[in-house]
């Protein structure tokens, strides 16, 4: 079995071969300290997961949170989080939709009077491609958005989204070529644009057999 450094590394590398299709979380996941992005592996269970959320909320040093779920592996276990998840003090269920005969299920995380989106990975065929990672895990950012120099794309009054993290030295020129080559990617990872699927703000896409859940 991996060890947690193990299944982190995998996860960062799915991430910094540009498998999410966005340029801006690969070059991030160069330095995962420098942005503020830290990652921990949980069992899934609702007092490890509040906690891990808890003090990346208090901590000055993150500002994006990965919390990896490496037992949850098949539909069952994934629905497992989702129930889990909905127990969870700084996480509600905030999107609950059928598209194209998918459940698209979105977390949010209650970041003081903001309320960010949670993003999920994981390795089932039926997520979106650029959802499909070594391991099941959600991402959120936990702190406030500043005032950023730059940002992957303006968020809805009161919402967090991961395109909130700033890209620091990133010059304007690179910055911008790096934005419209990340859509040309993730539409071509994906095969076609994206939709509510694959958006920011679905954190699981679920098949239709599990509609009874």
């Amino acid at each position: 079995m991996a060890s947690d450094s193990e299944i982190i590394d995998a996860q960062v590398e799915f991430y910094h071969s540009n498998g999410a299709g966005c340029g801006f979380a690969a070059y991030a996941a160069r330095d995962t300290v420098k942005f503020g992005w830290h990652h921990k592996v949980l069992p899934a269970e609702e007092k490890e997961i509040d906690l891990a959320i808890e003090r990346a909320i208090k901590e000055s040093t993150v500002s994006t949170l990965s919390l990896i779920f490496p037992a949850q592996r098949d539909l069952n276990g994934l629905l497992n989080l989702i129930r889990v998840l909905s127990g969870c003090t700084y996480v509600y269920l905030g999107q609950d939709e059928w598209f194209e005969g998918y459940r698209c299920v979105g977390f949010r995380t209650r970041i003081v009077d903001m309320h960010s989106w949670v993003s999920g990975f994981g390795p089932f065929s039926f997520f979106p491609k650029t959802r499909q990672a070594p391991y099941t895990e959600i991402v959120m950012r936990v702190k406030s958005r500043p005032n950023y120099s730059k940002t992957m794309k303006k968020s809805p009054p009161g919402v967090l989204h991961l395109a909130d993290m700033d890209m620091l030295d990133i010059p304007d020129a690179t910055f911008k070529q790096m934005w419209g080559k990340s859509h040309e990617r993730t539409a071509r990872i994906l095969g076609h644009k994206p939709n509510l699927m694959s958006a920011a703000k679905t954190t699981f896409v679920l098949p239709d057999r599990s509609n009874s859940e």
